[in-house]
């Protein structure tokens, strides 16, 4: 079985910089750089609505209410 090589990441200054200035704000999930992310992102595919999600579980709630499934009757 082969596996993915692993490798050191690259992160930059002003990377650092981006998440240190999150942390010290207060704005963990939600908060003006997400928006900016769901603008950017949105313009990416052409302004379609993009909301971020903070767990996959959130998004898969979600997700399923859009389909219109709801909870289990018996």
């Amino acid at each position: 079985m082969s596996f993915l090589p692993f490798t050191r990441p690259t992160i930059d200054e002003a990377t650092i910089q981006g998440v240190a200035d999150v942390l010290r704000s207060g704005w963990l999930a939600s908060g003006p750089r997400v928006q900016e992310f769901e603008a950017a992102l949105s313009a990416y595919f052409g302004g379609r609505t993009v909301r971020a999600m903070t767990s996959a579980t959130e998004a898969l709630e979600i997700a399923l209410r859009v389909c219109g499934v709801g909870p289990a009757t018996r």
